[in-house]
């Protein structure tokens, strides 16, 4: 039998989601969050969603609980060589421009944060391995951070199916990666191979801690799931992950005109980014 998610635990979730994850729930949107929330609260016999709310809060298994559930709770429609305008500005202007930054013997970091299932931060290895311009076995580190745990066991794996390649030609994908099974392909070694992915929710502080300056960071389409409070608290976290003169990408939809965080604004045909300014603290 269907249990109603009542006003009182609406609220205390939908608060309780933005403090966490900075996710936006609006009464538009309870009966999805109803439905999204309902499979835990089965699972575990709870007779309520207030009990699975305390169940988050204060069981000793709360941290493993949390991993089971942000799989329902978050968005992780991605694939690769996603928004091709901005790829289009980073393969011809930000990567030679990162190349000639970094130098022989120098390592480029690119981050994908909200990375999801991994897509994007293959998509950037690839970029790169394309170019040519960071040829050595240290001269390119790509990291993925994602809050979802599943999501990045996926990413790990590196497995894919045909909708993961729906913006791609096929000559593409067979370059790049090794058929495995029936509609399924897998990351062949070399674009694997200077990628890594670790934990790190976007609201928290501190989730950059153990990470080298960046040089570049994508981070689309997640932004636009969060409240203003949260935008800022991402904003600030990638501005302190960016190194000085590093640039940002965020989605066609997401913007920082508004939050006061001095990053500066460029634009080129196709595409609005983000940069660090030179010499920031």
């Amino acid at each position: 039998m269907a249990v109603p998610l009542q006003d009182d635990e609406f609220r205390m979730w939908a608060e309780w989601l933005a403090e966490e994850l900075g996710h936006r729930w609006g009464p538009e949107r309870r009966e999805i969050l109803r439905t999204r929330l309902e499979p835990r609260r089965a699972a575990l016999g709870l007779e309520s969603f207030d009990a699975l709310l305390f169940h988050l809060r204060f069981h000793p298994e709360r941290e493993a609980e949390r991993e089971r559930l942000v799989p329902h709770l978050t968005n992780n429609e991605s694939y690769f060589c996603r928004e091709q305008g901005s790829l289009d500005v980073i393969r011809t202007e930000i990567l030679p421009a990162l190349a000639e930054r970094v130098g022989p013997g120098g390592q480029a970091r690119l981050l994908s944060a909200a990375c999801s299932t991994g897509e994007e931060a293959y998509t950037l290895a690839i970029l790169a391995a394309e170019s040519g311009l960071f040829a050595g076995p240290a001269a390119l580190r790509v990291t993925g951070v994602d809050v979802d745990a599943a999501a990045l066991e996926r990413a790990q794996a590196g497995i894919y199916t045909g909708h993961d390649f729906r913006g791609t030609e096929p000559a593409w994908r067979e370059r790049w990666f090794a058929p495995h099974g029936d509609d399924a392909w897998e990351v062949k070694p070399a674009v694997r191979a200077p990628v890594r992915f670790r934990p790190g929710n976007l609201v928290r502080d501190g989730w950059w801690s153990g990470l080298p300056p960046q040089h570049l960071i994508l981070c689309r389409n997640v932004m636009i799931y969060f409240d203003p409070d949260a935008v800022l608290r991402a904003a600030r976290g990638l501005y302190e992950a960016l190194a000085p003169g590093g640039w940002l990408f965020l989605g066609h939809a997401e913007s920082l005109r508004h939050v006061p965080v001095p990053f500066e604004l460029e634009r080129r045909p196709g595409s609005l980014f983000y940069r660090r300014p030179e010499g920031a603290a």
